[in-house]
Parts: structure tokens; sequence; C-alpha cells
């Protein structure tokens, strides 16, 4: 009974019982290629190079010994590297290389015209919903945050502005202030989203890549259960807070006028966090 799996291990020194049971020799020395080929002709291959292994010694501690001596002369080293990039057998990797790149290519081009997407766009974007509030719900640390983040400001704003006065001259110019102030953290309070959205970054590339989904789909999912879900709440409990703390008109169609500008805020916010992760590629990037 033969089980496939691949066992990976090293072996330090290896005497000469076991250096005979090696098929393929690598010969590697500050990242470059030195030898690749047969394990019975790297004795041969470096006889050719001036090296000569005496019987008594062991071909692994042969080849150790002839790269240490080569790096301690000026031009040895290089010309060992040349002599195996002229090497039938280098000749012959690369050979096997550009057989495999066009195998890969035609491969490729193949599965990219047979590919075809398994399901409707509804039906892909039902379950891709699905999961994305399963994601939001079993992983509530950023809805969490992003609720304390709203309460936090709008206390603060609410604080800073609390009891604006009624009058023509500084009461305008502060309820501008503040409604400029309000708007502007709608905004950057969803820089909180960019780490989360760069690690999904890579899942959506694998999957629709694999044609599981349009990308269309992702997005439209995205946005109906994670940010217009999550920016609905956030944006009327800000909104509840800041707007009655600065003691703006109180009236019930300029609160909902200030609700849906504070929303709409948000999604811009939350918008610009999906361009920016979909053009930058790494966490410390996003913040530049």
């Amino acid at each position: 009974m033969f089980i496939q799996d691949t066992i990976i291990f090293s072996i330090h020194q290896p005497r000469y019982s076991i250096f005979k049971l090696f098929d393929t020799i690598t010969v590697l020395y500050q990242g470059g290629m030195f030898y690749y080929g047969q394990a019975e002709n790297v004795l041969g291959y470096f006889s050719q190079q001036g090296y000569f292994c005496e019987h008594h010694d062991n071909p692994a501690d042969f080849v150790v010994d002839v790269l240490i001596d080569a790096s301690q002369k000026p031009g040895q080293l290089r010309k060992l590297r040349l002599a195996y990039e002229n090497s039938y057998m280098h000749k012959n990797i690369i050979d096997l290389r550009k057989k495999q790149l066009i195998n890969d290519n035609f491969e490729g081009q193949t599965n990219q015209k047979s590919a075809k997407l398994g399901g409707s766009l509804w039906k892909e974007i039902y379950y891709v919903s699905r999961r994305t509030l399963k994601n939001t719900c079993c992983n509530p640390a950023l809805f969490v945050s992003q609720i304390a983040v709203a309460i936090i400001i709008g206390l603060l704003i609410g604080l800073v502005y609390y009891d604006l006065e009624k009058t023509m001259d500084p009461g305008v110019q502060d309820r501008l202030g503040a409604i400029f102030v309000i708007v502007a953290t709608q905004i950057f309070s969803t820089l909180t989203a960019l780490e989360p959205l760069i690690k999904e970054r890579v899942l959506f590339i694998h999957e629709s890549n694999s044609g599981y989904y349009r990308t269309s789909t992702f997005f439209l999912a995205k946005f109906l259960c994670d940010i217009l879900f999550i920016r609905t709440i956030v944006s009327i409990i800000f909104s509840i807070i800041a707007y009655f703390m600065t003691d703006l008109e109180r009236n019930v169609g300029r609160f909902f006028v200030f609700l849906i500008t504070i929303f709409l805020a948000s999604l811009f916010g939350s918008a610009m966090c999906l361009f920016i992760t979909a053009t930058v590629r790494f966490f410390s990037k996003l913040l530049i």
C-alpha cells in the first residue's frame, strides 16, 4: 500500500550510502544555481570544471568544498555560474519552462472561454448577501466599534457646540461650523472599515477569478448588507445625539433633512474606502 504524500525533511552532511539514494541534485550558493541534474553526473560535471573528487571523498562534502574554494578565489565563482548557464542542463530547464508557459497560457485561454457563471445575478446576490450578513453578525467588533465611535463623536460635538445661541451673527456662524465638523467627521469615521475591506480583497479576487460570482454581485451585496445596514444605524444614532445637543431647529422635516445629509456623507466615505481598497494592495499604504 502506497500513500501519495510529499515529505519534506533536511539531511545534514549525508554519507555516501544516503547520497546514492538521491535522484536529482540542486546546488545553490548565494542565491545562484550552480548545478541541477542527475546525482550520478555531478562528479563528472565538476571534473569538467577542473575539480576532481578523490575516491575516498563523500560527493556531498566534495560539492560543498568546491563552492567554498571557488568563493575564495576572485572570478572563480562567476566562472562556475557561467559554466552552468551555458550547460545543457540549464538549456533543458529553459526549454521546459517555455513549454510550460505556453501550455499554461493555452489552458488559461481555454478555461476562460469555457468558464460559465453558475447562477443568475439575483441568485448570486442572495447567497453572497446572506454570507455577508452572517459575517457581520458573527463578527460584531466592527459594528460595535462604529456605533461607539458615532456615540463618542456625537457627544464631543454636542459638548463643543452645546446649546448654541439663536442669534444672527455668532449663532449662524457657530451652526455653520458645527455642520461642517459634523459632515467631515462622518466621512472620515468610515476609515475604520479600511482594514477589513483590504482583507476581503484577497478572498474576492480568488472567488471572482474562479467564476463563483460577478464583480457587481460582491459590491451590491457589500453595499446592501454591510455598508447600508451599518451606515443607517450609525447615522441615526449620531444624528439624534448631535442634532439635539447642538440645539438645531426642532422640526421633524429639518431633522430628517439633517439625517439624510449625514447618511449620504457616510455613504460617500464608505464609497471612498471601497475605491481605495480596490486600488491599493497593502494596508500600510492605505492611510498615506
